[in-house]
């Protein structure tokens, strides 16, 4: 029975999930944390620090010729919605990196980049969740496992993975668009999902852990607010509808009905070793807080059934290969011999040899007709990319125009700032958040922002006595119209 580890670890600690495959499903074996021993000196040292820790407890446990699964956190790959033109399937991975390295802060060419395409109808564009990777850390992955005598077969985005288990465990609620709440210590991922695909994901620090401190999971519901309200906006106004909480524990169940008090929709918990069979001497002392290796879970079922991982960086979405035409020219050569020999011993030597020029001058007539057609195609998507691009925003002169109209900083300051494009693909708009000294300044400074080619709205405003100088808190909407700037 083949064996597979799944894995994932940051600077202070490690969890290692093993399972066998049995026809498709897993056995689970083993599912334990190694906390990691802090390592001095240059990067690479850390690296091989952390590998050697984990070769040591693999070989503790016995644990030896597996297929590895690595998990990646969000923090650390850079991830951004994209608009897209209509397009066949197999043009996407082209084009996902052509908007990419337009939009995308530090992306570059030989990053390994893999986007989760969304369902859509025919002629409408395509939005697709895009993640990449710098290859730097990717190397630094590799060295690691080196390190630790494995070799990763895939490097997966880890909220995927536990959206794809909650999925398994809950298909009946696939049409409601949910948010999984992964706990793992003072680090939370925050998941928006719909249809079993991830739609919008977060990964957030909290100052503590909220299953245990009052503080950390009042952090915890406000960045739950903040995530749905985002999804919310990205989504097109759909409105998160449930909430599951990884977990089945009684800290995990005071903590959901915390969460069902404080927020609008329903919070309920899922046990992620649900969807598992667990061999019994592991279901015999179960790891505390089995939540933390949902993603780990949800990797392994994956893999055993073939799934396609969401995001897996080691093998990302490309371009389908050209067809294979060497049988089809070798027929067709062969083809052309015999009717050559049938024609250089037949009789009627000289009508073949006309029929045969009039059937090349028929295949060329039919191969400039297709060329006719395609091209009129590309004609046709070029001026569609044409119309589509046309309304793009150039982002530094709106931030420069932007500081040139702002109030001075003794009359408002920005807390936070984000820009993206607007239904329909023609303008743009930020997002401001910030403190004001009074209502009149924040007057002031949508007023100071509008001109022909922008329009300011008001998305809220409120006193807030937490910073000495500012007495007001107010949060903005920037809108660009492409067309008159």
């Amino acid at each position: 029975m083949p064996r597979l580890l799944a894995l994932e670890w940051n600077t202070t600690e490690a969890r290692m999930v093993v399972a066998s495959t049995r026809g498709g499903q897993i056995v689970v074996e083993q599912a334990f944390s190694l906390a990691l021993s802090p390592s001095e000196g240059e990067p690479a040292a850390a690296e091989s620090s952390v590998g050697r820790q984990i070769a040591a407890a693999l070989e503790a446990r016995g644990i030896r010729r597996v297929e590895t699964l690595v998990a990646l956190g969000r923090t650390n790959i850079e991830l951004r919605q994209l608009t897209l033109p209509p397009a066949p399937d197999e043009e996407l991975p082209d084009m996902v990196r052509m908007q990419a390295l337009k939009e995308f802060n530090a992306l570059e060419e030989n990053w390994p980049l893999d986007f989760i395409p969304a369902e859509r109808g025919a002629d409408q564009p395509i939005k697709v969740l895009a993640a990449a990777v710098d290859p730097e850390l990717v190397k630094q992955i590799l060295h690691t496992c080196q390190t630790a005598n494995i070799k990763p077969k895939r490097l997966i985005l880890r909220p995927c993975a536990a959206a794809s288990l909650l999925g398994r465990t809950q298909s009946e609620r696939s049409t409601q668009l949910r948010l999984l709440v992964d706990l793992l210590g003072d680090e939370a991922d925050l998941t928006v999902i719909l249809e079993g695909q991830v739609t919008y994901l977060r990964t957030v620090r909290l100052p503590g852990d909220p299953l245990c401190e009052t503080e950390a999971a009042q952090a915890l519901l406000t960045e739950i607010r903040r995530t749905m309200a985002a999804a919310q906006n990205v989504l097109g106004g759909r409105a998160v509808e449930s909430i599951a909480l990884c977990g089945s524990g009684p800290a995990q169940a005071a903590l959901a009905q915390t969460m069902c008090d404080s927020l609008p929709v329903p919070t309920e918990t899922f046990d992620p070793l649900a969807a598992c069979a667990i061999a019994p001497q592991l279901r015999a002392e179960l790891p505390d807080r089995p939540g933390r290796f949902a993603p780990l879970l949800g990797m392994l079922l994956d893999e055993a059934d073939r799934t396609r991982h969401a995001i897996d960086f080691l093998h990302p979405r490309q371009r389908p290969p050209p067809p294979n035409r060497r049988k089809q020219l070798v027929i067709g050569a062969l083809a052309v011999a015999v009717l050559l020999a049938i024609v250089f011993v037949s009789q009627a030597w000289a009508k073949s040899r006309l029929q045969q020029e009039i059937d090349t001058l028929q295949e060329e007539s039919d191969t400039l007709d297709r060329q006719v057609t395609k091209a009129e195609k590309l004609k046709q998507e070029v001026g569609e990319i044409a119309n589509w691009t046309a309304g793009e925003i150039i982002w530094l002169d709106e931030l420069r125009q932007l500081c040139l109209d702002f109030p001075p900083a003794a009359d408002a300051m920005l807390t936070q700032l984000s820009m993206g494009g607007v239904s329909g693909g023609h303008g743009g708009e930020l997002k401001l958040e910030g403190l004001a000294k009074t209502a009149a300044s924040i007057d002031a400074l949508e007023q100071g922002l509008r001109d022909k080619a922008h329009h300011v709205e008001g998305k809220g405003r409120s006193l807030d006595n937490s910073q000495k100088t500012y007495s007001w808190r107010f949060i903005s909407s920037l809108f660009v119209d492409a067309e008159k700037r």
